[in-house]
């Protein structure tokens, strides 16, 4: 069952809160999201101000998953300036994504219910196999390539790009 209260998305024992930042709150993510050593690049994962430009950038929002008030996963979109297209990223903490396909189809639709926005744009690396068939799952399309985009592990891997229409996505 899917509902939306005081947070922005509910559905069954899952939560989706806008993330209200402070010094505290951004060190403290930045603590949990070195624990995933394929979660950033090896351009970026030691960087910490490359976060906090990232999390703090007004083109981002930002939202926790909490599933009984723990903590446990993030989905932020970037380029909010633009009209046409966002891009989307999402971290379990769990690494279970797929149990959380109706919090992220529930989120796709309130982004679009709630932003002029006519496409989102997911660009995983391609060895995050859970994260492509929860996209999949989720209508998204595999749109193309970028051949050794991503360095991980000091290994150039694919970065792949996937698109979600507005036209896609039942909105009711």
């Amino acid at each position: 069952m899917i509902t939306e209260t005081s947070y922005i998305v509910q559905v069954d024992k899952w939560t989706i809160h806008e993330m209200e930042l402070s010094k505290e709150k951004v060190s403290a993510l930045w603590e949990i999201l070195q624990r995933y050593k394929t979660l950033f690049s090896d351009i970026t994962k030691m960087d910490p101000g490359n976060f906090v430009q990232a999390i703090t950038s007004p083109e981002s929002m930002w939202f926790e998953v909490r599933e009984h008030d723990i903590l446990i996963g993030i989905i932020w979109f970037g380029d909010m300036h633009q009209v046409v297209d966002c891009t989307a990223h999402m971290v379990f903490f769990d690494r279970r994504p797929a149990e959380k396909l109706e919090v992220c189809r529930a989120m796709m639709k309130w982004m679009f219910r709630s932003f002029p926005i006519h496409r989102i744009t997911v660009t995983p690396p391609a060895i995050y196999h859970a994260v492509i068939r929860l996209l999949e799952k989720l209508g998204f399309k595999r749109e193309g390539c970028k051949r050794e985009a991503v360095l991980m592990g000091g290994k150039w891997n694919d970065q792949l790009i996937y698109g979600l229409t507005r036209t896609e996505v039942e909105l009711t």
